[in-house]
């Protein structure tokens, strides 16, 4: 393959994923990264374009040594678990540490990521990640429900925020993908995928939150079988694509004084389907029905319809009722977890359990006939 001459390069203005890299850039990365001034590229080509990636050999010179590099990016456009930056990064950083332990294996020099004005920045000597967040105000959403189930009945202020908490959804499910019919159908396909086999997902939290060889891997394993046939019945339905929260539960939810709304911990990607933030909050009105009465009953289960109908009124999405069964079983196993809810009762844990696998067994789901879901 013919080489680009520099000027050649400049002129093109190498573009990945929509941001221009100047060759000047390029050189000064190398620079930082080899710790010299003493270094030149004098060209930069396409060594080749597939499905998964793109890679431009880099011929340069460090020193008066001559090198030549590959600078390798993944494509995020063709699916694959590769649609955000956040997969792709995933991607490359345990490259870089993988290909280095190796014997015989092609040697990572360095990893990094592209900023917005196209600077090339190395992340190559990471261990671990963080993130720096603004201090959430208000006190947990938890907090109320707790109240409640300490008190017995609803009070004005908690119908109040709970009309909050679906007007709120109403609003952000309201902002649907306005993209193309293929790269909607890929994000939907991918949150549906991510239901059934993601790490922090049904089979992660199988996997990661319950005992080997425990006493619920039959019902557990009942589970994903149903869990798997709904990835198959939701795979058409990427027309209900729209913005999400990932994970609406009273533990990432609280509330000021003044009843101003303030959310933590948004997860996994923007785009999804509207019945995961649903069933997330309302899942909890259950567990906490369970735990005041050991049944869907009282105060809870009032939260519960109140909050569903509002929905459905405000939104018309009565196609809610026959998506949201595995979205809730997702939900179900991870309150049903020893792990993560070492304090639920035995009966609260069970119950739980029969919910979700019973609830994957409906068609349409009613909300007013929980209860019937929760036998075994």
């Amino acid at each position: 393959m013919t080489a680009l001459p520099i000027h050649e390069v400049e002129s093109l203005n190498l573009t990945i994923a929509g941001i221009p890299i100047p060759l000047a850039r390029i050189e000064a990365y190398l620079k930082k990264l080899f710790k010299t001034d003493d270094l030149k590229v004098f060209d930069i080509r396409l060594l080749g374009s597939g499905w998964h990636a793109e890679a431009w050999i880099i011929d340069l010179r460090v020193k008066g040594e001559r090198k030549r590099l590959v600078l390798k990016f993944l494509k995020g456009e063709k699916g694959f678990g590769h649609d955000y930056p956040a997969d792709r990064a995933q991607v490359l950083l345990m490259a870089h540490k993988d290909f280095n332990k190796m014997k015989g294996h092609v040697r990572s020099v360095d990893v990094g990521y592209i900023s917005r004005d196209g600077e090339l920045i190395s992340a190559g000597n990471y261990e671990e990640f963080f993130i720096l967040m603004e201090e959430a105000k208000g006190t947990p959403y938890i907090e109320d429900l707790q109240a409640i189930l300490k008190r017995g009945h609803l009070t004005d202020k908690d119908l109040k925020r709970m009309g909050i908490l679906v007007e709120f959804l109403v609003e952000l499910h309201q902002m649907k993908f306005t993209g193309s019919i293929e790269d909607r159908a890929r994000l939907y396909l991918r949150r549906v995928r991510d239901l059934v086999g993601h790490g922090e997902m049904i089979f992660g939290v199988v996997d990661s939150a319950y005992p080997l060889g425990g006493e619920y891997d039959v019902k557990l394993k009942e589970i994903e079988k149903l869990a798997l046939e709904w990835r198959w019945k939701l795979r058409t339905k990427h027309h209900r694509l729209a913005q999400v929260h990932g994970d609406y539960h009273p533990f990432n939810i609280r509330f000021t004084e003044n009843d101003e709304l303030v959310l933590m911990d948004r997860s996994r990607g923007e785009w999804g389907e509207p019945a995961d933030d649903v069933s997330c909050l309302t899942i909890n009105y259950l567990w906490h029905a369970l735990l005041h009465r050991s049944g869907f009953e009282g105060p809870f289960k009032d939260l519960f319809i109140r909050f569903i109908e509002l929905y459905l009124e405000m939104t018309n999405d009565e196609e809610l009722l026959k998506v949201i069964q595995p979205w809730y079983a997702f939900r179900s196993i991870v309150i049903a977890s020893p792990l993560f809810y070492p304090e639920n009762p035995p009966v609260v844990r069970t119950k739980l359990l029969n919910f979700a696998k019973n609830i994957l067994q409906t068609e349409i789901f009613e909300p007013k006939e929980v209860d019937d879901l929760l036998r075994d």
